[in-house]
């Protein structure tokens, strides 16, 4: 009896024990390197397999390969890029080396040729046996073909000997000689091709780039040789197995490409031996057709065909068209020749911008896109069957040409934004004309002039279409009769999106595209498709309106990306959202059927856009809310009947407290129905009094099911994260008023964020706000006019219009005006036609009235917001007295990147939120801060 008790009582105890062991633990930032984001995934073309990647931060990947239908499972230590072969017979893969042996070298200043480098991993699917090949720069099956891979190595390590004696070594290139080769260029390394079906292998020397035809009969190599001597242009016809020479010649051969029947291949060359002094820029484009025993040269500077000073550009790759009779590549001016100043010092340069006022584009600007200017072709076509006639289709004022019959059709559309980019500074959206291009003869026909939209071809070439702001419909040209149909005309529903309150006219609700033959036209209004007929402007509902109807929405899922048109014989998969619930799912509509659409699938979840194997019906997908991970699932066909999640990325979940939101409703200030998200922990109790944080940027109710997990974000809060630590976080929708963004988001925000305060399970003295970048500015606008917060922190914050409106954008050298008069600050004037709204929404001109602990995060190369805006403020509030901390991660933009960086910031987020709202002790940076002459010696995190 005596054993019986005390085993009763020992059990009793451990129990007790185990409890709060077994409890659910708080998140903290340790979990950052633990949970696990899935980085790429794919489905087999025959819908058998799904692979993906996966990562914590800052730790080594794993790839997962899972059978659809069963449970076979392969995991690879370290894989990413994976891909199918077109059997879906075999898995190639990166092999990445470890983290950590990269890490070391880097401390050691190992120079970067000599540490280690990805390897090639193969996977038999059918065996399910892994090779492994070390240090493969590159990796590659036929597009078409299961029967062939190559992979090109990465050139071996200066202490390595390069091993070139093989058996089967296709060596007619092999050459031992050290010269160095007059360009500089790199000699080209060793290329292995293998055939899958019994693992024979042939390798080939020098080899630089490399390229299958889609079918795998023809594999083509670029050579380059260490002295340049035997350089050249290799084909190897796989189903002989023989190789030849369609060029020989000392220089570079590049961009490599075969026409989709593969009887034709066209490269690149620049031929070094004809003359040392011969531009860079300049290459000749050669031709090679079935039957033929070497390329010919198409096209080169010297070709009458080209303007005077314009050469061939190696920054355009040749393309055919689907046909193969068509073969385009790209033409430039020739660059600016720079001086040779070798033999001038560094300060006896002139180094000097110049800014003119009838610059198109500002100099920032236009020093920000120079290399994009440097590269910037005109496209060019030469036909095939019409011996070899050349055509310059893209011109210096049309600089974008676009296609169509993927590139058969008989004509093209140029765009042009050239005569309105001064515009660019203070206007949105941009302006545009348009060109129609007869690709016979390049002849340029201005068809539309200044655009607000950027206008697109049909497909089969038949129609432009073109949104107008102003009439706030689509419209079409018939490029045959140029008669002009407004695609709106029958709809009575407005086209344009509800959701825009910014000072420019609205943007479409959007479009589905062009059915097959530019049949029709599928365009939304807010909650239906619609089905145009371009010749004439009929119009009706492929949903019946039944959105309108049940106050959704319904959009088109693209399952076929690489055509052009959608097939009128198929059923369109949609997506339908309830704009009540937030509830969303899939449907079924009809082109030529008269019936509603049909339901599939609609759950109180967030689906990712589906992605169906390209030979079989299977769908892979992602389904979320707030807590389920967005985990891989597939559906067996598009009905969704059949559907099984296939990952478990963060099993872990289950071991923290974690959270629950819930939709929630009220009226601003002024009257206007808002929405927003209220985050309560997971075990929340109304008889406790929990401090709050208020997070907002514009609009974020449409996420409710949205999945938050666990991440060193770069500038806000994660509202589970806080969820987890007993905090309520609110999420409102801010809708602004043209002129007053700060007084919107006060009208928006503080009405409800009251009410909430009122509640009892909320305490009204523990009330903090965060946000970044705009939503910083109107946090710094907010505490000049409320002192109703405990704590404020916003990040790169405009606090002076005034001076941030003459400023510049840096990242894109763009003016900030465009900015503050038609778009995110929504003043809708110039500063000199109403001072006062630029005064008026300045948070620097009241600092005086803040009297709220205000913490800022802005760093000294933030290309968005002006460092110095934050300074500004900064500066007031230190001299007024008010408690205010800048906070600068040297050398980081508009956010930290490194994960250091966004792990310390979160980690003072909290620790600021932390001592305001719950009177935990404050860390040594924010008591007293962090002298220079400590710097680097301590972060200041711990406390007295």
């Amino acid at each position: 009896m005596k054993r019986l008790v005390t085993a009763f009582l020992t059990l009793s105890l451990l129990l007790m024990l185990a409890g709060p062991l077994a409890a659910k633990q708080p998140l903290d930032h340790s979990v950052y390197t633990e949970w696990q984001r899935i980085q790429e995934q794919a489905i087999s073309r025959d819908g058998r397999w799904v692979v993906w990647s996966m990562a914590p931060e800052e730790s080594d990947a794993t790839l997962v390969l899972r059978a659809v239908d069963g449970d076979a499972r392969h995991e690879v230590p370290r894989g990413d890029s994976p891909r199918f072969s077109h059997d879906s017979r075999f898995l190639a893969l990166n092999i990445q080396p470890e983290r950590e042996a990269i890490r070391e070298a880097r401390l050691e200043e190992v120079p970067a040729e000599q540490r280690p480098q990805p390897g090639l991993g193969l996977l038999d699917l059918e065996t399910d046996e892994l090779t492994e090949i070390d240090r493969v720069a590159e990796f590659g099956f036929p597009a078409e073909s299961g029967d062939w891979l190559a992979w090109l190595h990465a050139p071996p390590a200066p202490d390595e000997d390069e091993d070139s004696a093989d058996n089967d070594n296709d060596n007619d290139n092999d050459n031992d000689n050290d010269k160095e080769r007059d360009d500089g260029r790199d000699p080209g390394t060793e290329l292995v091709l293998k055939r899958l079906a019994d693992g024979e292998r042939r390798t080939f020397d020098h080899v630089s780039e490399f390229a299958f035809s889609a079918d795998g009969r023809y594999l083509a190599m670029a050579v380059t040789t260490p002295d340049g001597e035997d350089d050249g242009l290799k084909l190897f016809d796989t189903r002989g197995e023989e190789s030849r020479r369609l060029r020989s010649g000392e220089g570079e051969y590049r961009a490599l490409t075969f026409s989709d029947d593969a009887d034709r291949l066209a490269f690149l060359f620049r031929d070094q031996r004809e003359d040392d002094e011969r531009p860079d820029a300049a290459f000749a484009l050669y031709h090679w057709a079935a039957g033929e025993d070497d390329a010919s040269r198409i096209v080169d500077e010297e070709s009458r065909f080209l303007a005077d000073d314009w050469h061939v550009s190696k920054h355009r790759a040749p393309h055919f068209s689907e046909s193969g009779e068509r073969l385009f590549f790209g033409t430039a001016p020739a660059p600016v020749e720079m001086p040779d100043d070798d033999d001038v010092l560094e300060e006896e340069k002139v180094t000097v911008d110049v800014w003119h006022w009838q610059d198109d584009l500002l100099q920032p600007m236009q020093l920000e896109q120079l290399e994009e200017e440097r590269k910037r072709t005109y496209l060019a076509v030469a036909h095939l069957n019409d011996d070899g006639r050349l055509v310059q289709l893209g011109r210096e004022q049309i600089p974008e040409v676009e296609m169509a019959m993927e590139g058969d059709a008989p004509v093209f559309l140029g765009v042009s934004n050239l005569p309105y980019r001064k515009e660019i500074s203070w206007d949105w959206p941009r302006y545009f004309d348009g060109w129609l291009i007869d690709v016979e003869t390049g002849k340029a026909e201005l068809i539309l002039k200044t655009v607000q939209a950027r206008p697109e071809i049909s497909p089969a070439a038949g129609y432009v279409n073109w949104w107008d702001r102003e009439q706030q419909s689509w419209f079409a040209m018939d490029l045959e009769s140029r008669d002009v149909v407004d695609l709106g005309a029958e709809i009575d529903h407005p086209l344009g999106d509800h959701t825009n309150d910014r000072p420019f006219a609205d943007n479409p609700q959007g479009r589905a595209g062009w059915l097959a033959d530019d049949a029709g036209f599928i365009l939304y209004d807010r909650h239906d498709l619609w089905l145009v007929d371009p010749a004439n402007g009929n119009a009706r509902s492929l949903s019946h309106e039944k959105g309108r109807e049940r106050g959704w929405r319904y959009r088109f899922v693209d399952l076929d990306p690489d055509e052009a048109a959608i097939d009128p014989d198929a059923p369109l998969l949609l997506t339908a959202f309830d704009e009540a619930s937030r509830d969303h799912g899939f449907h079924h509509a009809f082109v030529d059927a008269d019936k509603a659409p049909v339901e599939r699938l609609m759950t109180a979840h967030r689906y990712g856009r589906p992605v169906r194997a390209e030979d079989g019906e299977a769908l892979l997908f992602t389904r979320e809310n707030f807590q389920e991970f967005p985990d891989l699932r597939v559906a067996m066909d598009a009905s969704f009947a059949d559907t099984r999640r296939l990952s478990e990325v963060n099993p872990q979940q289950a071991d923290y407290r974690w959270g629950q939101v819930e939709l929630v409703h009220w009226d601003s200030k002024t009257g206007k129905p808002h929405d927003g998200l209220l985050f309560k922990p997971e075990d929340f109790d109304p008889e406790r009094e929990y401090p709050m944080i208020v997070y907002f940027y514009e609009r974020a109710s449409e996420g409710l099911h949205s999945h938050r997990p666990p991440q060193a974000h770069r500038s806000v809060i994660i509202p589970t994260f806080y969820t987890s630590n007993d905090y309520i976080v609110f999420v409102p929708d801010v809708w602004y008023r043209e002129g007053y963004p700060g007084d919107s988001a006060m009208e928006s925000i503080m009405p409800k964020t009251r009410a909430l305060a009122e509640e009892d399970w909320v305490d009204a003295d523990r009330v903090g706000i965060q946000g970044h970048s705009w939503a910083g500015y109107k946090i710094s606008y907010m505490v000049t006019q409320t002192d109703f917060f405990r704590a404020a922190a916003g990040g790169a914050p405009v606090s002076n219009m005034v001076s941030a409106y003459g400023g510049i954008r840096w990242r894109t050298g763009m003016s900030r005006m465009f900015q503050y008069e038609r778009t995110q600050s929504r003043l809708g004037k110039t500063l000199w036609e109403d001072k006062s709204l630029y005064l008026h929404n300045s948070p620097i001109f009241m600092a005086d009235q803040i009297n709220t602990p205000l913490l800022m995060m802005h760093n000294d190369q933030d290309g968005a917001v002006p460092w110095e805006q934050g300074i500004e403020l900064f500066v007031a509030l230190r001299r007024l007295s008010r408690p205010a901390w800048l906070i600068n991660y040297n050398d980081e933009p508009h956010w930290p990147t490194t994960f250091a960086n966004r792990e310390d910031w979160q980690i003072r987020l909290q620790q600021f939120f932390d001592h305001y709202l719950k009177d935990e002790p404050a860390p040594r940076w924010l008591e007293s801060g962090i002298p220079a002459l400590e710097k680097g010696a301590t972060l200041g995190h711990e406390s007295d």
